[in-house]
């Protein structure tokens, strides 16, 4: 009798447990990588002004940017993102380069208008967004946390070369001076 209820008890948690997990949700992500050519900063407004190119990367300079965005991120139509230029690196939208660390280290609204002027409009860069929670009307949808800006090819090999071969493109080693 004492193993019917047993085997009882383990039918009823069983059922428990896999009605909780059916009902349990999916949560939505945090955040969302996307690509865009970036327009325009209004710092009145303090809105990035973009061209989506992707609603999704994968990488993000060794880290993920986030899931892929949500239907109301459209490939090939413009996008306003939220900013927020001041304050602690936690709270304030980064901006990134491969070549160093973040552009701005200032936490001001002037050093983040000068990081601003670093950015290519030529190129799609990798922008880090989630939803703009404190969103009020007619504000956008997003919140730009992070824009990070990967090098090109030619940046890569002027790089690998300087590593290579030193920094004026001579090969270190056929100097005159060099130990033999």
């Amino acid at each position: 009798m004492h193993r019917s209820i047993r085997i009882a008890l383990l039918g009823v948690l069983a059922l428990a447990v896999g009605a909780a997990v059916a009902s349990a949700a999916p949560k939505d992500a945090k955040r969302y990588g996307i690509k865009g050519v970036f327009r325009e900063y209004d710092a009145a407004k303090n809105v990035f002004k973009i061209d989506v190119t992707s609603n999704e990367t994968t990488n993000f300079g060794g880290s993920t940017a986030g899931d892929k965005a949500p239907s109301d991120v459209e490939i090939g139509k413009p996008m306003e993102l939220a900013v927020n230029p001041e304050g602690s690196v936690l709270s304030r939208t980064v901006i990134k380069s491969t070549q160093g660390t973040g552009l701005d280290n200032t936490g001001t609204a002037d050093g983040f208008a000068k990081a601003v002027k670093l950015i290519p409009s030529d190129r799609s860069i990798i922008f880090s967004i989630s939803k703009n929670e404190s969103a009020a009307s007619g504000a956008p949808a997003y919140r730009l946390n992070t824009a990070f800006i990967p090098l090109t090819d030619a940046e890569i090999q002027r790089r690998i070369k300087e590593f290579t071969e030193g920094k004026d493109g001579d090969d270190p080693s056929k100097k005159a001076d060099a130990p033999q």
